[in-house]
């Protein structure tokens, strides 16, 4: 039987891990992160897909790609406000659940109007609460 050393094995997963952390605030004196970060609930629901993500980048400026089409848009407030620009996403057909989570997605990014960043998980606030971790969505 051959044995796998695990010192190696254990620093390879915490430099894999490492890789999918947010890095500095977008704005000096902000709390939030940023880099990827892939959505795991909307409202009181969860999202087990993790097919939907978004990138908060260093001129606050955020984009993503939801279960069928990417958008972006420009923050217009400061953390811990958050308010949007207008969304453009691009006009792939989608139907179905994707197309429902999509709309329901977009709609609650447009009015949302705050934003934190606590314990590793991402809130954006708004009528409907969008819940994110650091990472990446998962491909279909």
């Amino acid at each position: 039987m051959t044995r796998i050393p695990m010192i190696p094995v254990a620093i390879a997963a915490v430099l894999g891990l490492a890789a999918c952390e947010p890095t500095t605030p977008a704005t000096p004196g902000s709390t939030i992160p940023t880099g990827p970060y892939v959505l795991v609930g909307i409202g009181s629901d969860t999202v087990p897909q993790r097919n939907v993500g978004m990138t908060i980048n260093p001129d606050g400026s955020v984009s993503g790609q939801g279960p069928c089409n990417s958008y972006n848009a420009t923050q217009t407030s400061e953390p811990p406000g958050f308010t949007l620009g207008p969304l453009v996403s691009t006009r792939v057909g989608c139907s179905g659940r994707a197309g429902q989570l999509e709309q329901r997605y977009f709609a609650a990014l447009q009015a949302a109007n705050g934003i934190s960043f606590e314990g590793g998980v991402l809130t954006i606030k708004g009528p409907t609460y969008l819940t994110y971790e650091p990472g990446y969505r998962k491909e279909k």
